[in-house]
């Protein structure tokens, strides 16, 4: 099915034609929302932020974290409990990390694990059945960049990495969904999503080589 779904997909993909009025409306890329399910969180996230983040609550700010924080998020009889260097903050059922104005694109954002791949954007974080449920808002283009090279190894040529890339792009939008929690997840659900490797330098460039161009 996965692989019928890309063939199709790479078919269409020989007639590009630009996003239409995205210039005109919009200075910046559409966002999507995605379920970060392949990381399989339970109770407990431990977070390194490559960048400075707010963490929000019911609209209000409640503690701001500078570049290299670490801090914990963790459920205690239904409600999110946040951790930061020896604090701890009840802050509910619902949680977002905000991120900050972003610098280099690819160099900043939530990792998982220490040394992991990066998730930039903003990451809100619910209770489900007691397990945390993170949902990651970010720039379409960002998205592409943990997508193209997991969905097609970052050593392929530079042109198929592009048509890949109008591909994604085309099937992201087109699942963009303003009335559902979130519009993707991360899993061949829909597309392999695992965060940015800014060593994926041929799959970036492929992105941005196309930036804003679907199948038509």
């Amino acid at each position: 099915m996965r692989l019928t779904r890309r063939m199709l997909c790479l078919a269409l993909c020989l007639m590009l034609i630009p996003l239409p009025a995205l210039g005109e409306e919009s200075a910046s890329a559409p966002t999507v929302r995605i379920y970060l399910k392949r990381l399989n969180l339970t109770d407990r996230a431990d977070l390194w932020l490559e960048g400075v983040y707010t963490a929000a609550t019911g609209g209000e700010a409640i503690m701001a974290f500078p570049r290299g924080a670490e801090i914990t998020l963790q459920v205690r009889g239904g409600s999110i409990y946040l951790f930061y260097e020896g604090m701890s903050v009840q802050v509910g059922t619902r949680l977002t990390l905000i991120q900050n104005e972003s610098g280099q694109t690819g160099q900043e954002g939530v990792r998982f694990s220490e040394g992991g791949n990066l998730y930039p954007g903003a990451l809100q974080w619910t209770v489900e059945d007691g397990v945390l449920m993170p949902i990651l808002t970010l720039s379409v283009e960002d998205y592409l960049m943990g997508v193209v090279p997991y969905e097609m190894s970052n050593l392929f040529p530079l042109e198929a990495l592009k048509a890949q890339a109008v591909c994604a792009r085309t099937y992201a939008l087109a699942h963009l969904n303003p009335s559902a929690a979130y519009d993707m997840v991360d899993t061949t659900a829909n597309q392999v999503f695992r965060g940015i490797n800014p060593a994926n330098l041929n799959a970036i460039r492929a992105i941005e080589e196309t930036a804003g161009v679907v199948g038509g």
